[in-house]
């Protein structure tokens, strides 16, 4: 009786290869997911700086340029201390109200105090602020992130990059600062002309 053992055809390469092609899959599908999660800062400065008293402003700007991202309460308590000189709203919810109510946020905008911002959101406000009426696209669809963004960097007030991106803490500093000197030899901003009356409709 022979025992020797049947020999069985195995194709190893192909199984390899196809369970290669498999774990590459699922790495790029996590990469993919890990990509389109947006990044959220734990303790936003808002908990503790959003008071007006000079000191409270003072440490807020010098504690956000250390920070490695910038949060939506972050930036939006930002802007409104650089438009008007003081923020009176009690929260993150109530800074959305009012730059909302001003046309100073993307259209529909509905995202998280402590998630970060994107720099097209931050592109909306400014444009709006300085009152930047851009070029044939953004005149036609109004400032979306995209175009707002777009222009600013045209106007070297905006490092390059996607609109999609944050700012750390310095970088959203950096353009505060540049804002600042532009409207301050050019076009300063009116907080009186920031009205909440008669919204004007985005076209998508």
């Amino acid at each position: 009786m022979d025992k020797t053992s049947p020999i069985k055809l195995i194709d190893t390469p192909q199984k390899n290869s196809l369970g290669a092609v498999g774990l590459l899959a699922l790495l790029l599908l996590n990469v993919s997911t890990m990509g389109c999660r947006s990044a959220k800062v734990a303790e936003p400065l808002t908990d503790k700086l959003a008071g007006n008293a000079p000191a409270t402003q003072l440490e807020f700007w010098h504690t956000l340029a250390d920070r490695p991202v910038t949060s939506n309460d972050e930036a939006f308590h930002g802007l409104i201390l650089f438009i008007d000189g003081e923020d009176n709203n009690k929260d993150y919810t109530a800074r959305v109200e009012q730059l909302s109510a001003r046309q100073m946020l993307p259209s529909g905008f509905d995202e998280p105090g402590e998630e970060a911002v994107k720099r097209g959101t931050v592109a909306v406000a400014f444009t709006r602020a300085l009152e930047v009426t851009g070029g044939v696209s953004m005149q036609l669809f109004g400032p979306t992130p995209r175009y707002a963004a777009r222009e600013l960097q045209y106007m070297r007030l905006f490092p390059q990059g996607s609109p999609h991106q944050t700012f750390s803490g310095r970088e959203f500093l950096g353009v505060i600062g540049r804002i600042e000197d532009h409207q301050r030899t050019d076009h300063p901003v009116d907080s009186s002309s920031m009205r909440a009356e008669q919204p004007e409709t985005e076209t998508p």
